[in-house]
């Protein structure tokens, strides 16, 4: 989870001000959780830090339209989650064109080799699970439960940064959620009976 500080919105004005290392401190406090969610929405190895540059890139240049009352918070995840939008369109059009089995893969988290308790272990493998079962869930579910349970934003600034109606955020998140915990269900049920 990100806390947002009122120093975040001093970079930004800062920033727009002409102040030339108020922006990279803002890239800087926003490095992890950008990273995160390109990571989340299944955005590839090779294409997450060209896709990070670029929706940084799209910050700096709006940086004007950046309405002084508004949450930076938001703001920023509008920003990133357009990026991402736009990076899985052109990678749908090039699979469609040129035909390219492959997919972006999420890198694999590395094992563990410390001894690890039962509870800790089953606990990592409902993390791999659900992080799984979120980059398999439909795309607009995925942005929306990203940005409400890992970025912590409202439905309201949810509905905003997507810019889709509140409820039907509300409708996705239900679903998402839904999804998610059916196939935990699934996979506890499989796990008692083997």
């Amino acid at each position: 989870m990100h806390v947002v500080r009122s120093e975040e919105r001093d970079f930004l004005l800062r920033h727009r001000n002409g102040d030339r290392g108020a922006f990279a401190e803002l890239v800087a406090e926003y490095r992890a959780p950008v990273y995160s969610y390109l990571l989340r929405c299944g955005v590839g190895e090779d294409d997450r830090d060209d896709l990070f540059q670029e929706a940084f890139l799209r910050i700096h240049r709006a940086a004007d339209s950046y309405q002084d009352d508004r949450p930076v918070h938001p703001w920023i995840f509008t920003i990133v989650a357009n990026a991402v939008r736009s990076h899985l369109r052109r990678q749908r059009i090039r699979h469609l064109v040129h035909s390219d089995p492959s997919t972006a893969n999420p890198a694999a988290e590395p094992a563990d080799t410390a001894p690890d308790g039962e509870r800790r272990s089953a606990a990592r493998q409902r993390v791999a699970l659900v992080e799984q079962e979120i980059r398999e869930l439909p795309p607009v579910q995925r942005e929306v439960v990203l940005l409400a349970c890992v970025e912590q934003l409202a439905q309201k600034e949810i509905a905003a940064a997507l810019e889709i109606p509140l409820n039907t955020v509300k409708t996705h998140l239900r679903r998402a959620r839904l999804a998610l915990a059916g196939a935990l269900s699934r996979r506890e049920r499989g796990e008692v009976t083997s």
